[in-house]
């Protein structure tokens, strides 16, 4: 049976979890939170509390598992040296001390930064010059130093995720009527939750390595995209103001060709907005 250990079983995570759980593998589940056992052990054989400076339990996990899902995920940018940067470091010493794993990683698209509207795919500059862009770089790049310890590391660098709980119809309800930074002219990237979960599944039975984005065929601009489901669902138009700051993650378009080559086929290749 394979064990797979998910850290950070959080929205990602326990989808994963569910997935695989019905293949029959055994799962362990980790938290950064004692409150959440019982929803992990909803979906996975086992639970456990981790915090980023546990490395000992951190080890112990490791070694009672064929392959490590790092899913992890900060609440707040002051958060990100302490929960991404590290958790990868703190898992490169685990690998030193282990026989080699497979080692999945949902990074982000954050790291390329602006790109002025042009397409980027997984040999793009990473131009993310922010205090936690940087943050993440620097973690894919321990993770991927694992490989030089024997271990094959597979990056997804994930776009805006949306799904069950997080719809796209519920946030633009949620905006309706107010006024939003920016003049909503950047591309939007966006990947359902269901493609996540598949790609990784898809990844783990043809053995894939390397950088892949995660990211749908669509790219309309934010402004359209939400005009389009405030239209279609009858909710209050959105206003936007260039004059606020916005903090999105710069403009870009993010190629899937990449993970397409392989053979995987979305599953929502287009947006489901309502």
């Amino acid at each position: 049976m394979l064990k797979i250990a998910i850290i950070g079983c959080g929205y990602v995570g326990k989808a994963l979890a569910s997935r695989w759980k019905s293949l029959g593998y055994h799962l362990t589940g980790t938290t950064r939170s004692f409150e959440k056992l019982d929803n992990i052990l909803e979906h996975c054989q086992k639970a456990e509390v981790l915090h980023s400076n546990d490395a000992d339990k951190l080890a112990q996990i490791v070694s009672e598992s064929d392959t490590i899902v790092l899913t992890v995920a900060a609440d707040n940018p002051e958060d990100y040296e302490n929960v991404y940067l590290k958790t990868a470091k703190n898992l490169k010493n685990c690998a030193k001390n282990n026989s080699p794993k497979k080692l999945f990683y949902t990074s982000s698209t954050f790291v390329y930064g602006n790109h002025n509207g042009k397409w980027v795919d997984e040999s793009s500059l990473l131009l993310n010059k922010t205090e936690p862009g940087r943050i993440l770089i620097e973690t894919e790049k321990t993770l991927l130093s694992l490989q030089d310890l024997g271990w094959d590391v597979l990056l997804f660098r994930l776009s805006e995720i949306y799904g069950p709980n997080r719809t796209l119809a519920n946030r633009v309800k949620k905006y309706q009527g107010s006024t939003l930074s920016g003049s909503g002219s950047s591309y939007t990237n966006m990947v359902h939750l269901d493609d996540i979960v598949e790609a990784h599944t898809y990844a783990l039975n043809h053995n894939l390595r390397g950088i892949y984005n995660l990211a749908d065929d669509e790219h309309p601009i934010r402004s359209e995209l939400y005009n389009q489901i405030s239209d279609n669902l009858k909710y209050k138009p959105i206003k936007w103001d260039p004059t606020i700051k916005t903090h999105r993650n710069g403009n870009k378009r993010v190629s899937n060709h990449k993970i397409k080559t392989t053979g995987y086929a979305f599953a929502h290749p287009k947006r489901i907005i309502d």
